[in-house]
């Protein structure tokens, strides 16, 4: 059972563009997994990138395939994120080589940030997880009496 990628990293990307993967995380990925899959993502007009496990990213592309073929947002979906999705194999060594497409998408030189989301990752360059993180820190008063509310409410 998939435990889920958890914690904040930061981490240099080295000159061929490849992450080590923290032993953290490669726990996480399924027995004997050589593989993750490495997608372009925004979050509050920043770029990032998005990592599922080869498991999640399959789990993912059946629930997308499941909604209307024909609606403009599902197919605005799947042109930005699934499309972007690249297979990426974890060498020997337990480092990920990084597509230059998306390297270069999400503004990822040295210094990259790694944050755990449960069932996938994101990897942002250091500075605009700053930026980020600051937004985030400065409203995590409101989240947090959101989330509490949708926690009383039962929702999700």
């Amino acid at each position: 059972m998939n435990q889920g990628f958890r914690g904040r990293f930061e981490l240099k990307l080295d000159p061929k563009g490849r992450l080590s993967i923290p032993p953290s995380l490669r726990a996480v990925l399924p027995d004997g997994a050589t593989q993750v899959v490495v997608t372009n993502s925004r979050y509050q007009n920043a770029s990032c990138l998005h990592v599922y496990s080869l498991l999640e990213w399959q789990g993912l592309e059946r629930r997308i395939a499941k909604l209307p073929a024909l609606n403009a947002q599902v197919q605005a979906f799947q042109r930005f994120y699934l499309s972007g999705g690249q297979v990426v194999d974890v060498d020997a060594q337990n480092r990920a080589l990084v597509p230059q497409s998306l390297r270069r998408f999400a503004g990822l030189e040295s210094q990259v940030v790694v944050v755990g989301l449960g069932a996938k990752l994101e990897i942002w360059s250091a500075a605009a997880w700053s930026g980020i993180f600051e937004n985030l820190a400065e409203n995590f008063e409101d989240t947090m009496s959101a989330v509490a509310a949708l926690e009383e409410g039962g929702g999700e």
